[in-house]
């Protein structure tokens, strides 16, 4: 009986659990998928600045261990998700979803398995814009524009829109220009027309030419009478006159008496031209009152078609990293080049760039290039050249590359003194850019005055020139075109560049070879509020590129430079390869300085090689002929340096080898003079 009874019970039990429907898989699956980090497609941005110009493609992965379902994502911050769904709910999926949402979203994304269970949210930054910037001239009303007025594009990127429009380029009566405010009284009465290249961040880019015509009014030429007046012009006397006969003619005029009113302004003009000197101020006036004449009698030519019109155009075109590699060396170079180009600062975006193209030039030019640079694994030294004294003087020169640092990125310790060495054995020295802020002011005074001079800050740019954010136009002037780096340059001509301020003037102290005319973008469309709020710059002189004997060597400095594409830009690498070449000592060059030689004479006198009464005199005459040349008086600082020669012949004057030394500068500085008075 009780084995049955057991049997039964168990049976029972059976039975009982079998009425128990079982539990769905589902139930107890509560483990959330892994969701992977998203790709992009395509994986490189289509415009500048990581931004693409058309539908991006997001890549989502995820694994699960019942199955995935779907993948979600959400272009408004998680308050709505989209569905991506998945077949046949694998536990391994993938899936795409292409986004065109414009502007900078951040694309979350997430996975859900079959049980329900969400993955964690991961986000993504996809930045798309399609559309060119847009340009207006809000001066000009139906067409016309007065005498008096300024022109400023209002440049506008359609929102969602990538921003940072720049001017890459603006034409004016089909003319490249600086892009600059246009004074209308410096335009001819009559059809304009203003061309604006444009471009964003994104490098999406238009052409808008609008075409306009220039007219004049009563009150326009009461305006041009007072600014010639102030800017002295036209004298305070005749301008009165002018004004009174201007008055005269508008009260007429006022009072439908149109053939009176013409005679006046005739008056007007026999005024303007029998007593203001021939120029643009004589020509405007007159002009401007023969158009009055013309309208009072209705004579004025029929218009031509005005207004605004756009066009595609090609935007910045992005230049990728070089992949660097050392320089095989060549046994039979003519000489060995060091680039220098470490940072313990700001890094410069352009330095694998520079030093491919220094590499290039020392295939090109027979000489060897080394580069210590331990951000570049690929190329640098293993070791630091400054290390060693001998080690340096391997080099016939060193470029000294955008090597930014505060502290700088020579130890003062072990480095900073045996460059000091190298350079008193007649080293030479190439700085390009941010050389020029290699140091913290004050901390080694030594090379600011090597490099000429520290830098201080720059003006902003805009984003739209693509790999250059802080690049502004500017004209550069060829002051000095006998150097091997500037012989093939134009006396004037227009670049694109970060713009560099300094702490000092440093033209009485080294050879200025280029310089830049603050006036091309002291008010650049392109930086900030320059248009009506004029950059803070150099007051008008402003050196950028420059060469000196200095410290026993030579230095060469080029501050230019920032923007990649310089280094793809043939006349550009010619400046770096003169200065290469001259403080190589492969080709001579005149780099003579006032500083150098007032140095020389101090030193003379205090070693006795010079007779003081011999050394007052030469800084006497040294001090004029700097006085003058600092004032564009050529003609004068010439014979004070003769005067020099002269006393340095002179046999009572002293030592004959410091003699004759300092009649070698003072015929530099002669020669020097001479080119810029030609």
């Amino acid at each position: 009986m009780r084995r049955r009874f057991r049997t039964s019970a168990v049976a029972a039990c059976v039975t009982a659990v079998a009425l128990i429907p079982a539990a769905p898989s589902w139930a107890e699956e509560t483990t959330p998928p892994t969701i992977n980090v998203a790709t992009l497609s395509p994986s490189a941005p289509t415009g500048q600045n990581n931004w693409y110009r058309g539908p991006v493609t997001l890549n989502v992965s995820a694994t699960d261990d019942v199955g995935i379902a779907k993948f979600q994502y959400s272009l408004n911050g998680g308050a709505a998700y989209i569905d991506v769904p998945v077949e046949g709910a694998p536990a391994s999926a993938t899936a795409s979803a292409v986004i065109t949402q414009e502007g900078n979203t951040s694309v979350r994304y997430r996975a859900v398995d079959t049980s329900g269970n969400v993955s964690a949210i991961r986000s993504i930054s996809v930045r798309i814009d399609t559309r060119a910037p847009a340009a207006s001239y809000p001066a000009i009303t139906d067409g016309h524009v007065g005498h008096v007025a300024t022109l400023i594009p209002t440049r506008t990127d359609p929102a969602p829109g990538s921003g940072g429009v720049a001017v890459l380029n603006m034409y004016l009566d089909g003319k490249l220009v600086p892009p600059l405010p246009v004074q209308t009284s410096d335009l001819s009465l009559g059809v304009h027309t203003l061309a604006v290249h444009l471009s964003d961040a994104a490098s999406n880019s238009a052409k808008y030419t609008q075409t306009f015509i220039v007219t004049t009014s009563f009150a326009d030429v009461g305006t041009l009478i007072t600014r010639f007046v102030t800017a002295g012009s036209v004298p305070a006397e005749v301008g009165t006159a002018l004004q009174a006969k201007l008055d005269q003619a508008k009260a007429l005029a006022d009072a439908g008496s149109a053939k009176r009113a013409s005679q006046v302004l005739n008056e007007f003009v026999s005024i303007a031209g029998d007593q203001i000197a021939p120029g643009s101020a004589r020509s405007t006036l007159v002009g401007d009152a023969r158009y009055l004449i013309d309208q009072l009698n209705g004579r004025l030519a029929a218009e031509p078609a005005t207004g605004l019109e756009s066009e595609p155009a090609e935007g910045p075109k992005f230049i990728p990293d070089p992949v660097l590699a050392p320089l095989p060396h060549n046994p039979n170079a003519d000489y060995n080049v060091l680039v220098f180009s470490r940072t313990t600062g700001f890094r410069h975006d352009h330095i694998p760039h520079t030093v491919a193209a220094i590499q290039k030039l020392g295939i090109a030019h027979n000489f060897n290039v080394d580069v210590y640079d331990p951000q570049l694994p690929t190329v640098t030294l293993p070791t630091s050249p400054f290390l060693s004294l001998d080690t340096l003087k391997q080099y016939d020169t060193i470029v000294f590359e955008s090597n930014v640092g505060h502290p700088g990125p020579l130890n003062p310790i072990t480095e900073q003194p045996n460059f000091e060495a190298y350079m008193h054995q007649g080293g030479g020295y190439v700085g390009i850019h941010g050389a020029a802020d290699s140091f913290e002011i004050g901390t080694w005074p030594w090379y600011g005055d090597l490099v000429g001079g520290f830098f201080t800050n720059h003006p902003n740019g805009q984003n739209g020139f693509g790999q250059c954010g802080s690049c502004i136009h500017t004209e550069v002037v060829t002051e000095d075109n006998t150097h091997p780096a500037t012989a093939h340059l134009p006396d004037r001509w227009m670049t694109v560049d970060e713009l560099y301020n300094f702490d000092r003037n440093m033209r009485a102290d080294v050879h200025t070879l280029l310089s830049l005319n603050e006036d091309s973008y002291q008010r650049s469309l392109n930086s900030g509020n320059a248009a009506t709020n004029p950059l803070r710059l150099m007051n008008g002189d402003h050196p950028i590129a420059w060469c000196q004997n200095w410290g026993g060597g030579k230095a060469f400095s080029n501050i230019l430079g920032h923007f990649r594409t310089q280094y793809y830009d043939d006349s550009f690498m010619r400046i770096i390869l003169g200065g290469i070449e001259t403080t190589a000592d492969r080709k001579d060059a005149n780099c003579s300085s006032y500083r150098e030689t007032s140095l020389l004479i101090e030193a003379d006198r205090a070693a006795g090689l010079l007779t003081a009464a011999a050394a007052d005199a030469a800084d006497a005459a040294l001090d004029i002929a700097r006085d003058s040349y600092l004032a564009t008086n050529y003609t004068t600082a010439i014979p004070a340096l003769n005067s020099i020669v002269d006393l340095a012949n002179d046999n009572a004057s002293g030592d004959a080898a410091a003699r004759s030394e300092l009649a070698r500068q003072a015929r530099e500085l002669r020669e020097w003079m001479q080119n810029l008075n030609r």
